[in-house]
């Protein structure tokens, strides 16, 4: 009886791990891990710190979009999912960018471009999208992260 007990209580640990892998960071904020999360309908304001010499940015979200130096903003508009970045400072920022669609578990990574200085850049998706990630934010002096020759 005790190695019934035992092993439904490894099972279960074992589930609950795995759900906690998969689940959505909702509720505990759009930063998790660096990793910024945006769900259809989010703006979200964010500061970004560090160099311009292309290692990883400090992120921090800012309440108020108007003080961000980087704004997202997701949405669906008709059958088109469309993000746009707001890039406030006067560095490239490169990033990466997956997603999680309804019909498919876990996440894709998806093709994203560089933002230029005080500018901002659109990405469209043709399917449905639940929620986006991005990581590794960076900045460069060059357009398209290129380092200096």
């Amino acid at each position: 009886m005790k190695t019934r007990s035992a092993l439904l209580v490894a099972c279960l640990c074992c589930a609950a791990l795995a759900q906690e892998q998969t689940a959505s960071p909702l509720g505990t904020g759009h930063i998790v891990n660096n990793v910024v999360f945006v769900s259809p309908g989010e703006e979200i304001g964010l500061t970004l710190g560090g160099a311009a010499n292309g290692t990883a940015l400090s992120i921090t979200e800012e309440p108020n979009p108007k003080k961000a130096n980087l704004v997202l903003s997701f949405k669906q508009e008709k059958r088109m999912m469309l993000f746009t970045i707001q890039n406030r400072t006067k560095y490239w920022l490169i990033y990466e960018a997956g997603i999680k669609t309804p019909k498919r578990d876990g996440w894709y990574k998806t093709s994203v471009m560089p933002v230029g200085p005080r500018l901002s850049s659109f990405e469209s998706w043709a399917a449905p999208i639940d929620q986006l990630a991005l990581k590794k934010f960076r900045f460069s002096e060059n357009p398209g992260g290129k380092p200096a020759k």
